[in-house]
């Protein structure tokens, strides 16, 4: 059957003009992952598009359509309607409970196929018309085994987001940690103005009583980057290794997900940096935007970042979850954004020669080691939490295409949904 006979394309949705709506954004629409992770409220206009919860958002310009880009439409507040890039098409199913399914097969490689090749446009710039897409086929499903399909998929999405919303979670956490011992000297300031202890003995005890005349914890060192860090600067060719597979931390691979790419030494045609075991990676471009990554833990293959990331190591006196929570501190985040060069606001960067000579921590070395013992769980669970949502993402994306077309019936996928979710 045609998909015009299972959904409508760009559906009539009214806004009131001039009212506020929730309003999401291009780069806000996920590569491999079902919800938005949030919006901000703009007025309604006279373009882009308009969409309710339930609908399906597809990206219809290059690159973001072969990269990927869409989402399900879900928890928009109050009456449930936003608007958003005009480089959305808006997919609507006639019935309710084919939402999930309808997204779903906007996911399939066939569909995704189908559309980059109905794009038409000057090179870089083109975009696939909703109209061509309404002469897709879809296999002939009765409605209740498309409900069925579509909730049994969303299953792994709905884990994939608890992990998302849980690695926030824990991020927040040792993030405000940090700030309050090492920016904002909560225990010190606590002390000298004679405030209950809010930390366990063993820890409260290691903070000083006063703060000296610079308003620092009295003893405490102040560090540049250079003391607690080393920056490796080594770099390799992949495409010297045409047939081996890439671990590559790349720009758009954080933006999309923080998930990185596994690619051909053939498709990667510029040299790349060498990342270390125990690594953080920090974007010197355009720091503004917050790109701070933790690398998984060395497997089997080689990995590789854009020249775009330094790449660091803790020396004695630091940890790599001092490094990672640090990179994320407001106070660091401004000290790189004084330091950018370059007239493109597109393409400022900023000298790792400069920034490694910069006071960006004070700190004692026994209270940089205690605030490691509490941050590194967070970091390693944040770590295990990705991990596990690419597997999910994985074998979602192998389930999927296998259904529609009835290679596998349901009871088959439910079996291999319950040994990763």
């Amino acid at each position: 059957m045609r998909i015009t006979e299972l959904l409508e394309f760009n559906p009539p949705t009214r806004l009131v003009k001039s009212e506020s709506y929730p309003f999401i954004e291009m780069a806000l629409l996920p590569v491999s992952e079902r919800d938005i992770p949030g919006y901000e409220h703009r007025a309604a206009g006279g373009s882009g598009s308009k969409f309710r919860n339930g609908d399906t958002l597809l990206a219809r310009i290059t690159p973001c359509l072969e990269n990927g880009k869409g989402a399900l439409v879900r928890n928009l507040p109050g009456d449930g309607l936003g608007h958003g890039s005009t480089e959305f098409i808006v997919m609507r199913p006639y019935r309710k409970s084919d939402e999930d399914f309808v997204y779903y097969l906007s996911r399939l490689p066939e569909f995704r196929s189908f559309a980059i090749q109905q794009m038409t446009g000057t090179s870089g710039r083109q975009r696939v018309n909703w109209q061509s897409l309404a002469d897709f086929e879809i296999p002939v499903l009765d409605p209740s085994i498309r409900e069925n399909i579509g909730s049994t998929i969303a299953t792994l999405d709905d884990k994939i987001e608890l992990n998302r919303r849980m690695n926030e979670t824990l991020e927040a956490m040792a993030r405000a940690i940090f700030k309050d011992w090492f920016v904002d000297f909560g225990p010190t300031r606590a002390k000298a103005e004679g405030r209950a202890p809010y930390l366990a003995p063993e820890l409260w005890d290691l903070f000083p009583d006063a703060l000296d005349d610079e308003d620092k914890p009295v003893g405490w060192e102040t560090y540049t980057l250079g003391d607690l860090a080393h920056h490796h600067r080594a770099t390799v060719s992949p495409s010297a290794e045409p047939e081996s597979t890439f671990e590559h931390y790349s720009i758009p691979a954080y933006d999309a997900g923080k998930e990185p790419k596994l690619d051909s030494g053939d498709s990667i045609k510029s040299n790349k940096t060498v990342v270390p075991e125990g690594a953080v990676l920090l974007s010197k471009l355009n720091p503004e935007i917050e790109r701070v990554w933790l690398p998984y833990p060395k497997g089997g293959l080689a990995q590789v970042a854009s020249t775009e990331f330094l790449a660091f190591t803790p020396l004695a006196e630091a940890t790599r979850a001092v490094l990672f929570c640090m990179f994320n501190s407001e106070a660091f985040r401004a000290e790189m954004a004084a330091m950018v060069t370059g007239t493109s606001k597109s393409h400022q960067r900023v000298s790792p020669k400069s920034l490694l000579t910069r006071e960006v921590l004070t700190a004692a070395p026994q209270l940089l080691d205690a605030f490691d013992e509490m941050a590194r769980p967070f970091l390693n669970r944040l770590l295990a939490n990705r991990r596990e949502a690419r597997t999910l993402a994985e074998t979602r994306d192998l389930l999927l295409p296998k259904l529609m077309s009835g290679e596998i019936h349901l009871a088959e996928s439910d079996k291999a949904v319950e040994a990763v979710a």
